[in-house]
């Protein structure tokens, strides 16, 4: 009976950290654009962090956007999902931005890491041409270290940032 409640209990809450946080997250524009090594997704989007995580991150602890991509017509079907890690690197006292190539971008103050987020490009290599879709971010409470992670489910007002769906058309070719 214990083992069932503390099952449904869990359940409520994971479910609550999975909905739609628009007061924390939101995409403005979605746009495909044309790039040196092909076309690129610019989203242009407002995150709110709350105090919870600019402590965490400001400690050291990196924090993971999570984008969701997919898309295409009723014939095919397309999904891709891309990273961003941000750190701070106490040693170096910089701020660390790193992308899912590898890529590192690195800032002097969390102010100017938090403006860079304020438009993302996410290369479309594997998309199909013509292809339309749809994106959503969301902070990945499962990419935190293990110990924070437990606390991250139960306090998920402080930790969850997920936005809503946002669609963008298919590329001219």
């Amino acid at each position: 009976m214990l083992r069932r409640l503390a099952i449904v209990a869990l359940a409520v809450v994971g479910a609550g950290c999975s909905a739609p946080s628009a007061e924390r997250a939101s995409l403005d524009r979605v746009e495909v654009e044309r790039g040196v090594d092909g076309p690129v997704l610019v989203v242009d989007q407002r995150l709110q962090f709350s105090r919870t995580m600019l402590r965490a991150l400001t400690q050291g602890i990196p924090l993971r956007l999570d984008y969701r991509l997919h898309g295409c017509g009723a014939s095919s079907r397309w999904e891709h999902r891309a990273a961003l890690e941000m750190s701070f690197a106490s040693v170096r006292r910089v701020y660390e931005l790193r992308d899912g190539s590898g890529e590192v971008r690195r800032f002097a103050r969390r102010s100017a890491l938090l403006a860079a987020l304020d438009r993302v490009r996410i290369p479309l290599d594997d998309v199909p041409a013509a292809c339309a879709g749809q994106v959503s971010v969301a902070l990945d409470p499962d990419a935190l270290p293990a110990p924070l992670r437990l606390p991250a489910w139960l306090e998920s007002d402080e930790w969850r940032m997920q936005s809503e769906s946002r669609s963008w058309l298919a590329p001219a070719r």
